[in-house]
């Protein structure tokens, strides 16, 4: 028998994994079809206004700030919530807590357990202020007591320190000032709702309702003591009542009141018609530039940051709202920041586009003493040198919407790109003060009226068609 007898083919498989593709695109353009379908429901939608989530300050936002500007968004005194709870560090604040608290009880009458039993009612809607992941590690029972101790530590606070009783809180008052700032940290906040379920198991709400408007009124930074008219202390900043957090009721605070329009005086309506002239545009300028264009800042009674306008009759005046700033302005403007930033967040931007219009108009010291001598800036955090510094940072790496001062810079640049605003403005403010020159400057403003006229009638023929 042969050994090597002719063997069969052999059969060869070839393992052919199945096809996964069409069940992956069905899915993912199902998927798309959903998401299309939340968007068109959301815009047809009349449902009420969605809150922000109580969360962390965006890691876009942290990297795109300088790495010593992190303090802003850290408590330094204390705890507030569960974002920041059990740290070591606020050890001893967590004592102080416990202890105005049960002041606040005692104050009212009330017993401890029935504050904590009124806010365990609503734990279920609370937890829904905040990620999941963020509140994981604490039952319901946790959670309302540490609810109930910071919301009522904060109410007897803020109460006590407005009315300027600090005896009562028994604290020192260096350590109430940093608790202040703490108060508006975006990681360091409470739901609305708390303080609100506090206040209405009093025995006199409006007493403590009241101590929280004027709270957010000497918190902002719009508010200067010197004539500046402050909210209302009876009644919310806005009208409404349903914020998310004391932060959120801080921004409506800067943001509250009429806004003024622009407003041209005939004459000025044609220096601004002169100007118009789109060619090497220019958006932003110093408050150095402007002034030797002849603009004038003029600070104006408002709390509200978008009252901002420019003015030209004979010569051009920006008017804004006066701001302060001391050492918590950074920890207000850095977190109202962080919040306009939060995703779920729907707002216009309004304070990062304030931030970021007040720095393209500082560009060095001399710019920050110009504000300040006009009475448009208080300083109260140190050199000049150092304000300007401060805004140039806070800024950075931020986008502003710039439809909000469109308008105000769209007539800056045409009433700087006009020569003849130009020449009237350092004849009047470098030469007006001498009374030989009077007579030499109405000459001058004679003579370039006269050269205007056929530009006026131009301007009005154009205005008719």
């Amino acid at each position: 028998m042969r050994r090597n007898q002719e063997q069969p083919p052999r059969e060869v498989r070839l393992l052919i994994p199945e096809m996964e593709q069409p069940d992956f695109i069905s899915r993912e353009i199902a998927r798309m079809e959903s998401t299309l379908r939340e968007v068109r429901n959301q815009g047809n939608a009349s449902s009420p206004r969605t809150k922000p989530l109580i969360q962390r300050v965006s890691s876009v936002l942290k990297r795109g700030v300088k790495a010593d500007f992190h303090k802003y968004f850290e408590p330094r005194l204390v705890s507030i919530g569960p974002l920041h709870h059990g740290n070591p560090r606020f050890k001893r604040s967590e004592q102080t807590k416990h202890k105005l608290a049960a002041l606040f009880a005692e104050e009212n009458g009330i017993p401890a357990k029935s504050l904590f039993d009124n806010i365990k009612a609503e734990i279920y809607e609370l937890r829904k202020c905040y990620n999941p992941d963020d509140i994981k590690e604490y039952d319901d029972d946790r959670l309302a007591w540490m609810f109930f101790v910071d919301g009522s530590a904060i109410l007897f606070t803020v109460y006590y320190g407005v009315e300027r009783k600090f005896e009562k809180l028994k604290t020192k008052v260096d350590r109430l000032v940093f608790a202040q700032v703490d108060a508006f940290l975006l990681e360091n906040q409470l739901p609305y709702r708390v303080l609100q379920i506090l206040i209405e198991s009093c025995k006199e709400p409006q007493k403590w309702k009241k101590s929280l408007t004027k709270f957010i009124s000497q918190n902002l930074m719009t508010n200067i003591r010197s004539g500046q008219q402050s909210l209302p202390e009876d009644v919310p900043a806005d009208g409404r009542d349903d914020y998310a957090h004391l932060l959120e009721r801080l921004r409506e605070g800067h943001l509250t009141g009429s806004i003024e329009g622009n407003s041209n005086s005939s004459i000025g309506g044609m220096f601004l018609y002169c100007g118009d002239s789109r060619e090497h545009r220019q958006t932003y300028r110093s408050i150095k530039e402007l002034r030797d264009s002849g603009i004038r800042v003029k600070p104006i009674n408002t709390n509200n940051l978008k009252n901002i306008s420019f003015h030209c009759n004979f010569l051009g005046s920006l008017k804004m709202p006066r701001l302060l700033v001391d050492d918590s302005t950074a920890f207000k403007f850095m977190n109202l920041v962080a919040l306009e930033t939060c995703l779920d967040y729907e707002n216009d931007f309004s304070i990062t586009s304030y931030l970021c219009f007040l720095d393209s108009l500082i560009d060095t010291a001399e710019d920050v003493k110009e504000l300040r001598v006009k009475g448009m800036l208080h300083n109260y955090l140190g050199s000049d040198q150092e304000v300007a510094h401060l805004f140039n940072n806070m800024s950075k790496d931020l986008v502003p919407d710039q439809g909000i001062y469109c308008e105000v810079t769209d007539n800056i640049h045409k009433y700087c790109n006009n020569p003849w605003t130009t020449t009237l403005a350092q004849a009047y403010y470098t030469h007006f003060n001498s009374p030989w020159t009077v007579f030499g400057f109405l000459g001058a403003i004679f003579y370039l009226v006269l050269s205007i006229i056929p530009a006026y009638f131009s301007f009005r023929d154009g205005s008719r068609h």
